[in-house]
């Protein structure tokens, strides 16, 4: 069995910009531990499960898999999101979007509508902001609605209504005071 401390110093050589972090994550994400107990406890020993499941995530990422792909999660408006291959990872610089529509003055009661939801992150964030809003979240991929709906459950945010559209299409020309998404492909 290995220690921690051995697990990290293996993993510390991945190519990434941040190698130690990086590895921490995902230790962490596998011992189901915060980063301090990674410090308070060096020469602690995995089991040979655990430090398994450690090393294929440590090779995907090695690979180019994405942090939020192996651990399943991102943190996103302080909403810690589940996130999959069915689903973009939430951007840092979507807050922005948030902080924008947030100093809006819209109604209290406003009708937002949030195309392209992916994980809920954007439509989550503003639901738990706002909760008078009337959130309408749309994908054209059921399996990402599939994610943001639990996300919206875990968060207790169920009120946001997700629907499955290709943008606008299904939305019979309802009217919306403020229309929200942030795609891969604008910066």
């Amino acid at each position: 069995m290995a220690t921690v401390r051995a697990l990290l110093q293996e993993a510390s050589k991945l190519a990434t910009d941040d190698p130690r972090r990086e590895a921490e994550i995902l230790l962490c994400h596998c011992l189901d531990k915060d980063r301090a107990w990674l410090y308070t406890w060096p020469e602690a020993e995995i089991s040979s499960p655990e430090g398994q499941r450690y090393a294929d995530m440590i090779a995907a990422r090695s690979c180019g898999a994405p942090i939020a792909y192996l651990t399943g999660r991102r943190e996103f408006w302080s909403l810690q999101l589940e996130v999959n291959e069915h689903t973009l990872i939430p951007r840092a610089e979507t807050e922005t979007l948030i902080e924008w529509a947030l100093e809006l003055e819209l109604s209290e009661q406003a009708f937002v509508l949030d195309m392209g939801t992916g994980s809920g992150a954007i439509a989550l964030a503003l639901a738990n902001e706002r909760e008078a809003w009337n959130l309408t979240a749309v994908d054209a991929s059921e399996a990402a609605l599939d994610v943001a709906r639990r996300n919206g459950e875990r968060l207790g945010l169920s009120r946001v209504s997700f629907q499955t559209s290709d943008w606008y299409a299904a939305l019979n020309d309802k009217r919306y005071h403020l229309i929200v998404s942030n795609p891969p492909y604008i910066e």
